[in-house]
């Protein structure tokens, strides 16, 4: 619970109900306006990215990258002897580095002039909501409204997570013991970043997905990099497959894959993420959903309802943090100040290793629209950096249109999620790879690997 400021029959000018990335970026930033701020947020400030997603699961994979290291190094660089896990205290950093993030988000909230309650909110009309907390309930009115409720766990009919042996993306973070084998259904985001974590640290790990192929959303050379450096791991890939269960036993679970039986220690549902909007009451007020129960929006983020509007995961786009809080810092604009209604680009992040992040089309849509092109790949075996560390994996593959312009970009190796930023501010400001021509890199680094694909766009490859 936060502190209530004495607001005269608890009248408002927003409300945000949610208070993840974009709940919370868009109460500091109606804060700075001088607006009158309710923020709600029934379980933990941080939303889904602080307490059960970027955050934890970045931990666990930094344990894991390290591990690989010291074992790809032990006896060859190092003399090492009786090298283990600790997987206990694994999850317990991960659990550390939450509550110390989240303890910083709590101080930031609560010294703003803006009324935060941990507590659940029902719309009762377009003006008021109700809201449950300590055993009460207590009313709220606001001129405008947020719905920043996020996303939860999507997982399908005939596989029922019980967070003891079938475990989704959330229960798996409290997870006890490392599974001697563990089975992942779902090829997407979360699947690969748990299928290298559980890998890495010794696990057998198979990943099936009922799709194609894994990651089908990303660009088929980035994928097929991608496969390549799973299986040289030992981690199995299932594509075009299904999977029933057939029961589970002490120690294990039976279960058929295509007509063959499989026996596996664990089960990680990781079939995606869906719209948080039950609860809320919305349908009191007939606010508009899709087919796929996100709630509709035009681009300045309003619902059919004039003076409601929404962010987020519980709209239909990229699921994702980063976009969420940029939702969230320029939503406030655009209801009390000018409206922005420029085109931006969201990166695409994975943060297994190889690590991937992608902006814009990949090359088989541009191929799909007969959309003309001219592409360059430089692999970082060609990158001084690369070299140096001994991690070579993988690739830039940049496109671009007849004027220089990016019409998409792909990374795959060793810090592409800290690198794609700097395509990403080309994309969504119009400008051409000139200003990354004539730019002065600093040597050696990863990020000359974008410098030589520019180069090589433009004829004047240098080190391939």
């Amino acid at each position: 619970m936060g502190k209530l400021l004495n607001y005269q029959m608890n009248n408002f000018d927003v409300c945000i109900i949610g208070g993840g990335p974009g709940g919370y970026t868009a109460a500091i930033e109606a804060e700075r306006k001088g607006l009158r701020v309710l923020l709600v947020e029934k379980k933990s400030l941080g939303g889904t990215c602080l307490n059960l997603g970027c955050i934890p699961t970045k931990s666990l994979l930094k344990s894991a990258e390290l591990y690989s290291d010291i074992l790809k190094n032990q006896n060859k660089l190092f003399n090492i002897s009786n090298l283990s896990i600790n997987f206990d205290e694994i999850i317990k950093n991960s659990q550390k580095n939450i509550k110390r993030l989240l303890s910083g988000l709590e101080y930031l909230i609560n010294n703003k002039k803006i009324t935060y309650i941990n507590g659940n909110a029902k719309f009762k009309d377009k003006k008021t909501i109700r809201v449950s907390y300590n055993n009460k309930e207590e009313v709220y009115n606001s001129d405008t409204f947020i719905i920043s409720t996020g996303s939860i766990p999507k997982n399908p009919k005939n596989i029922v997570p019980d967070n003891n042996i079938i475990y989704d993306s959330d229960g798996i973070l409290q997870l006890s013991n490392l599974p001697k084998s563990i089975l992942i259904v779902g090829g997407g985001y979360i699947g690969i970043e748990f299928a290298f974590f559980f890998n890495s640290l010794g696990s057998e790990v198979t990943i099936l997905e009922n799709q194609k192929s894994i990651l089908s959303v990303m660009d088929t050379e980035i994928i097929n990099e991608l496969k390549k450096n799973f299986k040289g791991k030992g981690i199995k890939i299932e594509e075009n497959s299904k999977v029933s269960i057939n029961k589970k036993n002490k120690d294990n679970i039976d279960v058929n894959i295509n007509n063959s039986q499989f026996f596996y220690e664990k089960i990680l549902v990781a079939t995606g993420r869906q719209p948080l909007t039950e609860g809320l009451d919305i349908e009191l007020l007939d606010i508009k959903l899709n087919n796929k129960n996100f709630i509709i929006t035009d681009s300045n983020y309003k619902t059919n309802i004039e003076n409601i509007f929404a962010i987020g995961d519980v709209t239909e786009g990229p699921m994702l943090a980063h976009r969420a809080s940029f939702d969230g810092f320029r939503i406030i604009d655009n209801i009390y100040g000018d409206k922005i209604n420029t085109k931006i680009s969201v990166p695409s992040c994975v943060y297994c290793q190889p690590e991937i992040a992608t902006i814009g089309s990949t090359e088989d849509s541009l191929l799909e629209n007969q959309i003309n092109f001219k592409k360059a790949i430089t692999p970082f075996k060609s990158n001084g950096k690369s070299i140096a560390q001994g991690e070579n994996r993988g690739f830039c593959k940049i496109m671009v249109d007849k004027e220089f312009k990016i019409l998409g970009a792909h990374i795959i190796g060793k810090g592409a999620t800290e690198m794609i930023s700097e395509l990403n501010i080309l994309m969504s400001n119009n400008l051409s790879i000139e200003s990354i021509i004539n730019t002065v890199y600093p040597h050696p680094t990863l990020s000359e690997i974008i410098y030589e694909c520019c180069l090589q766009l433009i004829g004047r490859e240098r080190h391939i």
